[in-house]
């Protein structure tokens, strides 16, 4: 039986030759070609064109050529070259880039090439369908621009992206849910729903939040912290720099020197500004001596952490170098630990079921690599343990190899949207490693003195990554409680201020409960001179959940003409409150 998996992306791989192919026959004189593997959804091929700008506008022209290719129903032929025959191939053929992957392999290496018919001769390890005609279903999308060997320094190449399935029914369903996922892309909502703004001035990846979209980020937050302060989670605060000697003792500076960005300080003092804020957590827990009676000591926090991340990987709000954590640490024995995890695993299922995104868990552990603290026999510990829990709050879960925090193994929370994309956010993370480098210590019953375990979580991670998933899962028609203007009250003519002023008495009195306590609700008026038309349409155009309308026969029968999302009611004054509170 033949594994569709494998198959397809047979399909793809060989979708990225035929597109080389296609790119050579239309600029033979000028490309020189870097990788072309298949992806997810596809493929690409990252190209070099010389002095000829190549962008979207062209992809159909590569695209017909590509099909033409199809068509011959061309056999994909693997051949096996010593290494110093690849090297004359590539050589002979001007592949710069494929003389350079050729020389990086070690002496000896057998090298394998498939031809493409007579068309097209390209270094790789294969495997392919056995001809063109094999191909399935296929379009070109975009064109970006890509550094050779993800290195900047590097020359810039032409990345022409493809998307491909086995039938053509697959490939139009993706189509439409990619028009889909543009309509609510949230860079273009955030510009359109006045949430957040970019500055050149500022500088890329530090996005600037204003009125309508601190809000939305503040209700978020809210949420959040308000299910671990019900579990006796007590605020801290810190300060967004430290001494890099406390880097140091936590290991960041040794595995991940890259995360911190130093502060010039005449004083003397060597200052780098916070990448993570779990190393300060620590020392307001050794502030102290501290008794087993205390513990679990629980820490709330949402602050910003700065990362210097690529330019080139910068997007929107989902990747930043200002990020806000909803963070939490806790301190606690080993036989607290799974009550911690219990607790942390109910917050997250319920929240993500509020805000409608289902859940499944992926289990994150180390790899052979040496970008961890802690020895092998702490790893194995911490890893059995998280996948009992796992196994025992009967959560769907998968392992991901190489997924694991620098000091411990992580239950990070898979959410899912309305587009059914994948998101890594919540996450719960043991830690057995970072209370030994610090000498963390509490008085045991006996009076010995034990190590506590340190566990982190963040409920809904970056604020700002999450905000950008959140913006595309709603389509920017955010619930009730969390949408920065809930109400317009807008007029039919200038006869009904009276009116308008009892209808504000009711708002101003109304706090919603749930799931913030004490919310009060926010709304505008628009008293404006344009038609009712337009003060509609602007409302509607800025996803206001609730808009009321107000003319002189509502005035006078003592009702409100409420207009939502999906219907329109007639809701008496005295009974407004009440409906309110049963919006979501």
């Amino acid at each position: 039986m033949v594994n569709q998996d494998n198959n397809l992306e047979n399909m793809r791989h060989t979708l990225s030759h035929i597109l080389a192919a296609a790119v050579r026959e239309l600029y033979p004189t000028t490309t020189k070609f870097g990788i072309g593997p298949a992806i997810d959804n596809g493929f690409y091929y990252d190209i070099d064109f010389g002095d000829i700008k190549v962008n979207e506008a062209d992809l159909p022209k590569i695209e017909k050529k590509m099909r033409g290719i199809i068509a011959r129903k061309l056999e994909l032929k693997k051949r096996i070259l010593s290494k110093e025959e690849a090297l004359a191939w590539a050589k002979e053929n001007g592949q710069d880039y494929k003389v350079e992957l050729i020389e990086d392999l070690p002496e000896g290496s057998e090298i394998s090439v498939y031809d493409l018919g007579d068309l097209f001769t390209d270094l790789c390890k294969g495997p392919h369908v056995e001809n063109t005609s094999e191909v399935g279903a296929f379009k070109l999308i975009r064109v970006a621009g890509a550094y050779w060997r993800g290195d900047e320094k590097r020359e810039m190449l032409t990345r022409i992206y493809g998307v491909a399935f086995a039938t053509e029914e697959e490939l139009e369903d993706y189509l439409k849910r990619q028009e889909e996922a543009k309509a609510r892309d949230h860079r273009k909502l955030g510009k359109e729903l006045d949430l957040f703004c970019s500055s050149d001035l500022v500088g890329s990846g530090l996005p600037l939040f204003t009125p309508r979209g601190t809000i939305l980020r503040d209700m978020l937050n809210e949420l959040a912290q308000g299910y671990r302060v019900r579990c006796g989670y007590r605020k801290v605060c810190i300060p967004h720099i430290a001494n890099i000697d406390l880097y140091k003792t936590s290991g960041h500076l040794q595995k991940f020197p890259e995360l911190l960005q130093f502060v010039s300080q005449e004083s003397g003092d060597h200052l780098a500004i916070k990448p993570v804020s779990c190393p300060h957590h620590t020392q307001i827990f050794a502030s102290a001596p501290r008794s087993y009676k205390e513990l679990p000591v629980k820490y709330l926090e949402t602050t910003m952490v700065y990362r210097d991340e690529r330019k080139g990987e910068l997007g929107g709000l989902s990747r930043v170098r200002a990020i806000t954590q909803d963070d939490s640490h806790v301190f606690c024995t080993e036989d607290q630990v799974e009550q911690v995890f219990g607790e942390l695993i109910e917050s997250a299922k319920d929240l993500y079921s509020l805000v409608d995104m289902k859940l499944r868990l992926r289990l994150s552990f180390k790899d052979d690599g040496d970008g961890y603290i802690g020895d092998a026999g702490m790893w194995e510990r911490a890893q059995n343990s998280i996948q009992k829990m796992a196994d025992k709050f009967e959560m769907d879960y998968f392992i991901g190899i190489g997924e694991a925090a620098m000091y411990g193994p992580k239950m990070d929370f898979m959410a899912v949207d309305a587009l059914g994309r994948e998101w890594q956010l919540a996450t719960v993370q043991l830690d057995y490693a970072m209370p030994e480098r610090f000498g963390l210590e509490y008085t045991d019953v006996d009076g010995s003195k034990k190590t506590p375990i340190m566990v982190h979580c963040a409920l809904i991670g970056s604020i700002e990554r999450f905000m950008s998933v959140f913006i595309e899962h709603t389509g920017g028609w955010f619930p009730f409680w969390c949408a920065p203007e809930q109400i317009r009250i807008v007029t039919v003519n200038n006869t009904v201020s009276d009116y308008v002023a009892k209808i504000k008495d009711v708002l101003d009195g109304v706090a919603l409960q749930k799931p913030i306590k004490n919310n009060e609700v926010r709304y505008s008026v628009d008293l404006s001179d344009d038609s009712l038309g337009k003060k509609i349409k602007r409302a509607t155009e800025l996803k206001i959940p609730a808009i009321l309308i107000v003319g002189p026969k509502d005035a006078e029968e003592g009702i409100v003409s409420v207009r939502l999302r999906d219907k329109e009611e007639k809701v008496k004054l005295e009974d407004l409150a009440n409906f309110l509170k049963d919006l979501k």
